[in-house]
């Protein structure tokens, strides 16, 4: 039953179902060719990061804050929806998250050939190139 109602959460619900980003590149990462595809929605937000051309496990990634004496602390907690992840995918999840200052559910397909923190580093910062631009084209 807790799936189910984790996938009723991961359906994407707005009043006209569109996304309001959505935007897919291709870039060559460490030699390797790697999909992104960024749809920013009302209430969450889908990442795809692939170099195997499929979308791979699926993570739920939300953020948190703690609050405490010496201040708030922001958490970012990571649940595997389906698929296999180990401790590398989870620690790749939370390091984008918290570069992309996510304020809503992240919900991430990876299937990277490598978890190290330079792949993805530059895939985070394409994402934010991404974002950036369409900040742009907003202005315009």
């Amino acid at each position: 039953m807790e799936l189910l109602d984790v996938m009723k959460n991961l359906t994407i619900q707005s009043e006209d179902d569109c996304a309001l980003l959505f935007k897919s590149v291709s870039a060559t990462i460490d030699d390797t060719a790697t999909e992104i595809i960024l749809a920013e929605y009302r209430n969450k937000t889908l990442l795809i990061l692939s170099q195997y051309e499929k979308i791979g496990s699926l993570l739920l990634v939300e953020k948190d804050q703690v609050y405490g004496s010496l201040g708030t602390n922001n958490v970012y907690t990571t649940k595997v929806i389906f698929g296999t992840t180990g401790e590398s995918q989870q620690v790749a999840g939370r390091y984008l998250a918290e570069g992309l200052n996510i304020t809503q559910p992240l919900c991430l397909f990876m299937n990277l050939k490598s978890y190290d923190i330079e792949t993805v580093k530059a895939c985070k910062d394409i994402i934010l190139d991404i974002k950036q631009n369409q900040e742009c084209h907003k202005e315009s």
